[in-house]
């Protein structure tokens, strides 16, 4: 859907948080401090709540000094806007639409000499020294499945069977925290970007490309540092035992999640041959995934089979196609993977009687949850008869969505009944939900190289692992629980951020492949109505738009998906799934939009 963006000056500044959100219709966030041309300034970090931390003496005296805790790191870093060094020539250029966006946001785009000078330091490969004490792997059946065109491969798999039908999975995550040290420059650049972007046809990194592409990246045939996650699970796929080292890995080859489905399903090219080796494995993966589904599904999870728009560019990287990427089941044997190992480490931090930052899924408010039942079983969708919803209730309304007409409304509107996940703080006495998930104490652990809460995760679980004494009651002290909320709170905000800049470069390049078609007359489909107007699909581009009703006529009027306008002395009416012609009017680069009336 194309999301109306209002820029409010040439430069794509916003004034105000509030104005951002309302702007892209995101979550409420902390409003930042002005920013003058030569300057960026820091973040005000604000709570959960939205009101600003009132500290006590006590706890001022309890916090680090200024230079260490997360503010402050945040707000003594150089200035981090600017042309980038790599991808299209579309984000060298300061002038250009992609890099104006990037600014709204705030989003830090190059790395600043001190980051540059501090990761220059560091060697091209493990060095002797690094491996000391670490268990060694190298002779293990590692791999890594990824998508064709990712670079930073921070996950790497491998299982074997035990028993009578159980599994021995090993997950092993890079070791990013060996070479990020806590308090050191690159930290405090990781810390205030908090995550990695991935834009349509870019990629803003958390870290530097030596350490996400290089050194932290297990690549294949190449010794690498790991924070390894052991575990055992009963032929029923209950997980029964974990454990977890450090550790030394060569994987032994990078695979694509498209390759891994051709030898799944049983196809011989030239490169399913070439991971032949991995078939029996993979056999073994896809028996223990299929029990972890079937486990979540009984649990309530909510599991969809959603589809990824992506562009297919030219030579001048102009967007050409706009496609749905196809959904593999490889792809969901890897997310099982990393399911399974943050589960673990989340579980371990509760029988540790320990805080970390967790990823928290709250429940819709069931006053919300009942006015959207009520509006989707007007309009046909059988909802459940049940005060509280599971992530699997949403996941089998989507499912019958799916066979209307109308599906894609309908989805939109089963997902108004799905809150935003965000990272909090939480202890074995206050323990973490993640309604979605259908979990408890559940953490992001396996992606340490593009989020920083899970940086933050493996300090933690190697200073509790190693008994670190000083460490393990550092933790539990009022300070650092104050300076983990933080944390929490400026990751969850730099994700939203994050979310909100990638949907608007993907809208940008909608009305980049949309600009050579004004004038045109297009077939389109209606799949979703209200009072203001109509989201329509145009057919066979896979590009959705807004038709307001004030371009067609007056009066409008909306009983359940029909729309009905008066237009002179006619009525029209508009139902959802209806054929209908529409007009590219123009291209608003300023707001992201399409402009689109109906075709006479």
């Amino acid at each position: 859907m194309l999301i109306p963006m209002s820029l409010k000056d040439s430069g794509g500044s916003f004034g105000s948080f509030d104005a951002l959100r309302k702007a892209t219709q995101g979550d409420a966030s902390p409003e930042p401090t002005p920013e003058s041309p030569e300057e960026e300034k820091g973040w005000t970090l604000l709570s959960g709540d939205d009101e600003e931390y009132e500290l006590t003496e006590e706890e001022l005296a309890a916090l680090p000094p200024l230079e260490a805790n997360t503010p402050g790191r945040i707000s003594n870093r150089p200035p981090g806007f600017g042309p980038m060094d790599t991808g299209p020539d579309c984000y060298r250029d300061s002038n250009s639409e992609e890099l104006g966006i990037l600014r709204s946001f705030r989003l830090r785009t190059i790395f600043p000499d001190d980051v540059l000078g501090e990761t220059r330091d560091l060697p091209a490969n493990p060095r002797p020294d690094d491996l000391k004490g670490r268990l060694d792997l190298r002779d293990q059946l590692i791999f890594t499945i990824d998508g064709a065109d990712a670079k930073d491969y921070d996950d790497a798999v491998q299982i074997e069977p035990i028993g009578e039908g159980g599994f021995r999975l090993g997950v092993h995550i890079a070791d990013v925290s060996h070479y990020v040290r806590e308090g050191s420059i690159l930290d405090d650049e990781a810390l205030t970007r908090g995550t990695s972007v991935y834009l349509a046809d870019q990629v803003v990194p958390m870290l530097p490309e030596e350490l996400s592409n290089g050194l932290c990246s297990l690549v294949p045939d190449q010794d690498r540092l790991a924070f390894s996650v052991f575990m055992e699970f009963d032929k029923h796929g209950e997980r029964t035992a974990s454990s977890f080292s450090k550790s030394v890995i060569r994987s032994k080859k990078r695979t694509t999640y498209r390759v891994i489905q051709e030898l799944l399903d049983g196809e011989q090219n030239d490169e399913t041959e070439a991971i032949a080796f991995l078939k029996p494995t993979l056999e073994h993966f896809r028996t223990w995934t299929r029990k972890q589904q079937a486990l979540r599904d009984a649990k309530g999870s909510l599991r969809m089979q959603s589809k990824e728009k992506r562009f297919r560019f030219d030579d001048k990287h102009e967007p050409v196609e706009i496609y749905f990427s196809p959904k593999y089941f490889s792809q969901t044997l890897i997310e099982e993977t990393a399911l399974a190992a943050n589960q673990a480490v989340g579980d371990f931090f509760v029988k540790q009687g320990l805080p970390t930052i967790y990823r928290v899924h709250p429940e819709k408010d069931p006053e919300e949850a009942e006015q959207v039942m009520a509006m989707l079983d007007k309009i046909g969708i059988r909802v459940p008869k049940k005060q509280r919803l599971t992530g699997r209730d949403i996941g089998r309304m989507i499912r019958l969505a799916r066979k209307r007409a109308n599906a894609e409304a309908l989805v939109q509107r089963i997902m108004g009944l799905v809150e935003k996940a965000v990272y909090e703080v939480k202890d074995h006495e206050d323990v973490a939900e993640h309604w979605g998930l259908a979990r408890k104490a559940y953490l992001h652990f396996t992606s340490p190289i593009r989020r920083y809460p899970d940086l933050i995760v493996h300090r933690w679980l190697h200073a509790v692992l190693t008994e670190d004494e000083q460490a393990i009651t550092q933790l539990k002290g009022e300070g650092m629980l104050l300076e983990l909320n933080t944390t929490a709170t400026h990751a969850s905000h730099q994700a939203n951020f994050a979310e909100m800049a990638e949907r608007a470069i993907f809208d940008l390049k909608v009305c980049q492949f949309m600009e050579p078609k004004i004038g045109d007359i297009l077939e389109a489909k209606v799949i979703r109505v209200n009072r203001a107007g109509m989201e329509i699909e145009l057919v066979g581009l896979n590009v959705t738009g807004f038709l307001p009703s004030r371009s067609i006529g007056d009066r409008p009027k909306c009983e359940g998906s029909t729309l009905t306008i008066q237009q002179g002395k006619r009525l029209l009416s508009f139902s959802e799934g209806y054929p209908i012609r529409i007009l590219v009017e123009d291209v608003d680069f300023l707001k992201l939009q399409v402009m689109l009336a109906l075709a006479t």
